[in-house]
Parts: structure tokens; sequence; C-alpha cells
């Protein structure tokens, strides 16, 4: 009975943050507008890159369409429903957050519902039309196990990227103002995931598959389905690991998220 008292609670939580988004609908069509302009303008990017050198790193406008579209799938999940995390530093600057640990709900589970943002449906269509654009142009065979698969890779790619934002969200009850690493690690650094991982130096590689798991996100995953070649340190079969490591990395970001709760000194002391 908690649980569904609980699980209504952050439901409306949710449902009120779409409201309030919505009463400004001259903002909302405005924001959706810049961000599949955004979305249309990176696309347009890479395609006139490939179009100047044919293939990037042995990959094809293809195979390079079919790496974009597992991220923005990806994307499209942690943007409905994490894009909260990404403003939580503002919760601690203004005193909201002390506000949130008086109520009988996860405070965690409040940021997130709170910013549920369903602009973020509008990745998730781009990431489709873009994959069976991509589909459409290096014709993958698809078998049923090879669907389970790509299900466990989206899954495992947005817990990736959510764990990323969670753990970035609470270094703010340390430093409260986190907007560079906001801006570094959440935004900034999915521009390598654009592009398959074999252009970059092997220090950029290293960070990507050892230190921040973006690799996990696209790259691999893309390696497998379109039975590409090794990439020297990993097997394609490594694809297999991107739910379990994406389920790891995000129940380390709530770790780290309790500790700095723990830690948390209210605006009242």
């Amino acid at each position: 009975m908690f649980f569904l008292q609980s699980a209504h609670s952050y439901l409306q939580l949710a449902l009120a943050s779409v409201k309030s988004r919505m009463e400004y609908r001259a903002s909302f069509f405005i924001f959706l507008f810049t961000l599949v302009s955004f979305y249309t303008a990176q696309a347009l990017t890479i395609g006139i890159i490939i179009h100047r050198f044919k293939v990037i790193g042995g990959w094809s406008v293809g195979e390079i369409a079919f790496l974009y579209s597992l991220l923005i799938l990806s994307q499209g999940i942690v943007s409905c429903l994490f894009s909260g995390v990404v403003e939580f530093g503002n919760f601690i600057r203004e005193g909201t957050f002390d506000r949130l640990l008086v109520r009988p709900l996860s405070p965690l589970g409040q940021v997130i519902a709170s910013g549920f943002e369903l602009v973020g449906l509008a990745h998730l269509i781009l990431g489709l039309i873009t994959f069976f654009i991509a589909n459409s142009l290096i014709r993958i065979s698809w078998s049923f196990f090879d669907v389970v698969i790509f299900i466990t890779v989206i899954l495992g790619g947005s817990m990736i990227l959510a764990g990323i934002r969670i753990i970035i969200a609470a270094i703010a009850f340390y430093a409260v103002n986190n907007n560079s690493l906001v801006h570094l690690f959440v935004f900034s650094s999915r521009e390598f995931l654009l592009y398959p991982l074999n252009i970059y130096s092997k220090g950029v590689k290293f960070l990507l598959k050892f230190i921040i798991p973006l690799g996990f996100v696209n790259f691999y995953p893309a390696q497998y389905f379109l039975k590409k070649s090794g990439e020297g340190i990993f097997h394609e079969y490594i694809v297999y690991f991107t739910l379990p490591i994406g389920v790891l990395l995000f129940l380390i970001s709530i770790l780290f998220w309790r500790k700095g709760q723990k830690d948390y000194e209210s605006a009242g002391g």
C-alpha cells in the first residue's frame, strides 16, 4: 500500500511538472523547435564531414547514423525522466531542497519527478527516425535475440547517462555551483559519442572506456550490431555488459547521492 501511495505521489509530481510547462505553450514550442533545429544542425554537420571524407574511422554514413540513433534513443529516455537532476544545483542554491527533506518521499525521487520533461519524447522520435533511416542504408538483419540485446542496450545506455547525471548533481551537496561540471560531463562529453571511438587518441578512448563508460552507450553496441572488427582491447560481445555496467553505475550514483544528502547542511544550519 505504501509503495502504491508513493508511486501515486511521484506520478502527481510528474504530471504537475508537465502541466506547469504546458502553461507556457509558447516557451514549450520554442524549446521544441530549438531542440529539433539543434539535432538537424548536428546531423547536417556529421553529413557534411562524411560527404567530405566518405568514411570516418572506417565507418560509413549509414553506420554513423546507426551510432547516432543509439545515443539519441538513450538520451531521450534520460531527458524525459532525469532532466530535473541537471537542475539540482538550483535546489541547493535557492534553499528549496530543504522542503523536500520534510516530505515522506525520497528527496531524489522528488527531484526526478518534479523535472519530468515531456519534450524528451522528441529525442525518442528523432532517435527512431534516425534508426530507421540508418537501417534502410545498411540493411541490418535482426533476429529475436538481437532485438532483446538492442532493448537491453538502450536501457543500459540510459542508466549510464542517468548515473552520470546523478553523480554530477550530488556534487552540489559539496560544491553548490556545479554548472561547469554539468556542462562538461552531461552535455559536452556527448560530443565524443557522435563518431566512432577509434578515431580518438588513446587517452580519450581510455577515459570513455574505463573512467566514464560512455563508449558502452553506443559505440560498442553499434560495433556488435554492425559486425565491425574488434577495436583492440574489447571484443564486440562486450555489448552484453552494457546493461550490467549501466545498473552498476546507477547504483553507485544512488550511493553517492545518499552520502551527499547525509553530509548536506541545510540553509538554516
